[in-house]
Order: C-alpha cells, then structure tokens, then sequence
C-alpha cells in the first residue's frame, strides 16, 4: 500500500495554489505562456523532482517559480513522513536555516531607514562587547597556543551584513551553535560568546560566512528593545502576510513540519535524521534564543513573498516595506573594495557577470539557501523569482538544485 501511496504522490504532483502561505498577499496563477513559460517544457521539473524522490535520495521536496507576479509551478513531491505514508503538501513547514540571514538584514535595514544608526557606524557604539575585536594569527584554543593581535579597525555594521567582520562560525572553546540550543539561552548571552571569538581576519578585508547576522539581529533588539521574532513579524511577517513562518512553532502548526533526513553516500536511500534536535528544535516551547543568522521555519510559499517584495523593489501586494533606494543598496555588491572572490549584498550572494557561463542565472541574480538544503533565487533580469526546499541535515547529491534551475530556464520562450 505505501508503494502505491508514494506512486500516487509522485505522479500527481500537488497543483498551484492562488494563495502562498496562509493568506495577507497573494500572486496570480494562470496560463504559464502569458508569463513567458513553454507548459509542455515545464513539466520537466515534474519529471526531475519525481524521479529523485521516487529513488529515495531526497524524502519530498517543494518548489516554486513566480515571473512578473505570476506563479507558473508550485508543487510538492514525495512524502514530508515516508515513514507514516504522509503526503507532501504545498503548505508544509521547512527549517530554512541560513534564510533568515536575509530577513534579519531587511529588518535591521528597515532601522537604518528610520535613522537608528549609520551602516558605517562602529558596533562598539551600541553593542560594547565588541570594543576591542581581535584577529587570529595561529594555533588553537584545543591545542592551547592560540595566538591573536589586536584588529586594524573597528567593526562596523556593514561589516556584519556582508559577512566581512571577520566573524566565522568557529566556536573558538565557547559554546556555540548555529541553532539547536539543547537548553534554553539567551539572545545577548550567545552574542557575547560570539564577542569573546577572534575574527578570522581584520573586519572589511576579506569574506567569512558567519555569525555577523545573528550579531546583527541581537543589535536590532538592543536598538528597539524588542526581541528579533517581534521586529520579523512587525516589520515582515505581517506587511507580507507571511503567516506561516516563525522561530518555534505554535502548536496548531507542528503537525506541518516535515520530518528532518539524512542521506550519506550516493548508493544509500535517504533515511530519518537520528538527532533528536536537528528533528524537534522549531517544537521549543521555552527557548528565547532568536538567531538572525539562522533558526527561521516556514512555508516555501511564505518565503517566496519576501523574495517578490525584494523583486519588486520592496514593495509587495500594494504595500511598501522597505524603499526601493534600500533594496538596491540591499542587493548591491559590498564586497568591492575587500580581498574578497565573491560578490555579497546584506544578507544575501549576488551572481557575478563572470559567473554566468558557468551556470544559467542572469548575472545581478541575488540568491541564498539554508543548510538543510532550502534555496532562494531572484533574478532581476527574467522579472522571476525561483525556490526550492528540501530538509536533510547530509544529503550527497548537490547537482539537484543545478538541475532544477535548468528545468525552469530552459522552459521559458
């Protein structure tokens, strides 16, 4: 009976919905040739998520492509508990890890409109921990010859949005997670964790993906004196009517989440991720800690919103949310003048014109996932918006996501 419960599930694909997440704002469906789209072409993804599903390397997996406001695919794949014989569904709930970082960085910008501070600001100004930074030069805390100096320059704001503070995500002997706090914590206490690190590098020199956003979340709670989960749904959420996405779950929702896998060769199926906290963290039910680099779960449909209003040059379904001056700086390179190979906006990469023969995306393409496998992808170019979720904590098949994009691109006219 499962087989044929996994059969139906893959051949029949859920079908577009008028409405993504659970209400607030709303895209246009309709026939995908008046959005630029070959329906015969894009039945490809169809085939694509089928068929990796049906194979057992990913559990289930949902998507979305919008262009010009219009959703031309949204559909669920597979099961979100392959175990219990539960469908996927359109309006399922993944951890989009590392997504928040992008969220994080339009609420801190949506201060920055309203003065609060300066991006050029040094960071000691509002957050003293970090008054006298300094930078690794050798060794370890582990082996006990650790060696650093003191920092160039201060850090600043900017710094943290574009990753180039010099903060990685090496704990350095403090206690440090991304997520999944086995007991409860603090905002401000992991922050000062973070503080007491060394950075890998002198701030505004180079790129190291790390903690900077969740230093910038906590600053936007220590500017307004509300906590970050707040100023995301005052400031986002509920502007976007993204109703669906939260830090921990309420309860009438948890029954929604899909069910966290693993995969860890290339000639092994998928199968449930044994850590009893990468599976229940989103279920605290006591957990104050808000990280602005990570920790955000939500519907695929609720994300893409978001992803239109940055499309849109921040506004979204007749509501302005951020201006269209501070989306452009948002999504704009701020790694020009550092030693950095790559180009990052605030909180989210950008697609470099060098970038493009070697992948299908337009170059000015902002773009960024979670490692759990979720990604996000608006090309300004195409007028689309294009996403992808999965949730597996290890899964060796990368060339999905590349895949995937392929499916899209080569099915517009």
């Amino acid at each position: 009976m499962k087989r044929i419960l996994i059969n139906i599930a893959l051949l029949f694909p859920v079908a577009l919905l008028l409405s993504c997440g659970g209400g607030g704002g709303t895209f246009t469906t309709g026939d995908p040739a008046r959005a630029g789209f070959d329906a015969a072409r894009l039945q490809r993804v169809d085939s694509l998520m089928a068929k990796y599903t049906r194979e057992g390397l990913m559990p289930c997996v949902v998507s979305f492509v919008a262009r010009r406001g219009q959703v031309v695919h949204h559909a669920a794949y597979g099961f979100k508990d392959a175990e219990a014989g539960v469908p996927a569904a359109v309006t399922d709930i993944y951890r989009e890890a590392s997504q928040t970082k992008a969220i994080t960085a339009a609420v801190l910008l949506s201060l920055w409109e309203e003065n609060y501070f300066h991006l050029d600001d040094p960071l000691k100004l509002y957050l003293p921990a970090f008054a006298n930074p300094r930078v690794r030069v050798s060794g370890s805390v582990e082996t006990g010859d650790l060696v650093t100096r003191p920092a160039k320059r201060d850090i600043t704001i900017r710094h943290l949005l574009c990753h180039s503070s010099g903060y990685g995500y090496g704990a350095f002997g403090e206690d440090l997670r991304v997520i999944n706090y086995p007991d409860p914590v603090e905002t401000a206490e992991v922050v000062e964790r973070v503080a007491r690190t060394p950075l890998m590098h002198d701030p505004g020199e180079n790129y190291t993906y790390g903690f900077g956003l969740d230093i910038a979340g906590h600053l936007a709670e220590v500017l307004t004196g509300k906590s970050l989960d707040v100023l995301m749904r005052e400031r986002i959420f509920e502007p976007l009517g993204m109703n669906d996405t939260h830090f921990y779950l309420p309860a009438d929702k948890r029954d929604r989440l899909v069910k966290m896998y693993r995969r860890d060769t290339d000639s092994t199926r998928c199968y449930p991720e044994p850590d009893v906290l990468e599976q229940t963290y989103p279920l605290a039910t006591n957990q104050p800690y808000h990280g602005g680099g990570a920790g955000l779960c939500g519907t695929i449909g609720d994300y893409a919103k978001f992803c239109q209003m940055i499309l849109d040059k921040g506004v979204f379904n007749g509501r302005r949310v951020l201006g269209r001056r501070t989306v452009e700086l948002m999504t704009a390179n701020h790694l020009a003048t550092s030693r950095a190979s790559r180009q990052y906006g605030l909180g989210m990469g950008i697609i470099a014109d060098g970038d493009y023969p070697a992948n299908i995306m337009s170059p000015g393409t902002v773009r960024w996932g979670g490692a759990y496998k979720t990604e996000f992808l608006i090309d300004p170019k195409e007028e689309m918006i294009i996403l992808m979720y999965v949730n597996m904590t290890t899964f060796h098949r990368p060339a999905l996501y590349n895949r995937f994009l392929a499916s899209v691109y080569q099915a517009m006219q």
